[in-house]
């Protein structure tokens, strides 16, 4: 039997015929057609546009611009971990503890840490010769491309029955060695080893906060018990000013300025409260902290800041106009700081020599003591009171000196030289504090 398909014939209207024959109208038409099979391909397309390293745009239409963003950008340290490189153990017990260290740096709070996992399946296509990097070289390129601060490199060997793990902390700015230790750890006190290792390299990395508010009371700092700030501890304040730009005209940096440093005197949950000892301008809102929690690096920061706003003060009195009047810079807080000095000093010697005259009383008053007699007895108790008393005064002085010292170490105020001498008979060092 014949079948018969019934057909039907549309007229366009005058002058469509024409317009569709155009060929680029007919590409348009066909891509559309796909676009229509497959939906996909277009969103697929706009990320590969959009993505990128920190904020989802520095890279944009890069060859890179289509690695997700692996960092929450929450203002902690961002931190690339690479995979170990092993010597005498295997592959799968060198990534477990990788992944221990990873998880105690996790813990710490300090750090928002990108593994060797996640690393290698953003590169696993755009980037292959990144894939598995262990070196400073590749670990660096990837770090940058990803926006890491940091990048963490380590060698972990088997000396059986020990293990030798080696880290360093590389910046990322300036391909710097910033933090280095090695470690000896067994099978038995690994976890807690690698716990303390974490905590070291926290302690040793910058910690970053904000100004939250400002008032004549003092500063809130934006980190507190939870970051490991302590009372006593020293910070310092500065703020991003100029962006810096490269010949394209694209921004890639921003220039710091320091503005002052602070102390702080109470600690919260969250946040801190402070008071300034030092500044050349005052702190606003915004501003940025940044400071350690191991003292030896803390110091080492504040010496150092301190020194560059003296210097900034310095400049900037150069350059006043000149004036009739002589102009007399006086730094009131190391006026205060010579002055505590000198008196804890006085106090010391004073009461050094109280305690030396009650002493001799009481050594005489023993030597003719008579237990019998109700003067001596008097005059036994009172002499050997002053003496414990005046030596309680000495040490109470001692302590004050020496965190007077502590504290003028700590704000530039004193120097410590260290020169060698010869003498007929003897070879020494000598130690000398200058203020």
């Amino acid at each position: 039997m014949r079948r018969f398909r019934r057909c039907h014939r549309y007229r366009l209207p005058a002058g469509l015929g024409r317009w569709l024959s155009r060929p680029a109208v007919l590409a348009l038409i066909v891509a559309s057609a796909l676009l229509a099979v497959n939906p996909g391909t277009a969103p697929a397309q706009a990320n590969f546009a959009q993505g990128g390293g920190p904020g989802g745009s520095s890279m944009a239409g890069t060859l890179f611009a289509s690695d997700q963003d692996l960092f929450q950008n929450d203002g902690r340290i961002k931190l690339l971990v690479l995979g170990l490189n092993p010597f005498g153990l295997t592959e799968s017990a060198t990534e477990q503890i990788g992944l221990i260290l990873q998880k105690n740096l996790r813990n710490t709070g300090h750090f928002d840490v990108v593994g060797p996992r996640e690393v290698n399946a953003a590169f696993e296509r755009s980037a292959p010769d990144l894939v598995d990097c262990r070196e400073i070289a590749c670990g660096v390129e990837a770090g940058k491309r990803i926006g890491a601060d940091f990048v963490l490199v380590g060698t972990l060997t088997l000396t059986d029955p020990t293990f030798s793990l080696r880290v360093r902390m590389i910046d990322t700015t300036n391909n710097l060695n910033d933090y280095e230790e090695e470690i000896q750890f067994r099978d038995a006190t690994m976890d807690d080893d690698l716990f303390q290792l974490a905590n070291n390299i926290s302690r040793n990395s910058l910690l970053q906060g904000r100004v939250l508010s400002t008032s004549i009371r003092g500063i809130v700092i934006s980190l507190g018990k939870v970051n490991g700030i302590r009372l006593g501890d020293y910070m310092v304040i500065y703020k991003q000013e100029v962006p810096i730009t490269n010949l394209e005209g694209q921004k890639i940096d921003t220039q710091r300025k320091n503005v002052a440093i602070v102390k702080v005197l109470n600690v919260n949950q969250n946040s801190s409260e402070a008071i300034l000892i030092h500044k050349t301008e005052e702190p606003q809102v915004g501003y940025y902290v940044h400071t350690y929690l191991d003292p030896q690096r803390q110091i080492e920061l504040i010496e150092n800041t301190r020194k560059e706003l003296d210097t900034g003060i310095r400049l900037a009195n150069r350059i006043r106009p000149l004036e009739l009047a002589p102009v007399l810079v006086q730094d009131t807080d190391r006026t205060r700081w010579a002055t505590s000095v000198r008196s804890a000093e006085k106090d010391r010697d004073f009461w050094f020599t109280v305690g030396l005259v009650a002493g001799g009383i009481t050594l005489y008053v023993l030597n003719r003591y008579n237990s019998s007699n109700t003067t001596d007895r008097i005059e036994l108790v009172g002499s050997a009171g002053a003496t414990g008393y005046a030596f309680w005064r000495w040490t109470k002085s001692r302590s004050d000196i020496n965190d007077l010292m502590v504290e003028g170490r700590a704000k530039g105020y004193v120097q410590v030289d260290l020169t060698p001498y010869i003498a007929p008979h003897e070879v020494g060092m000598q130690l000398a504090l200058r203020w």
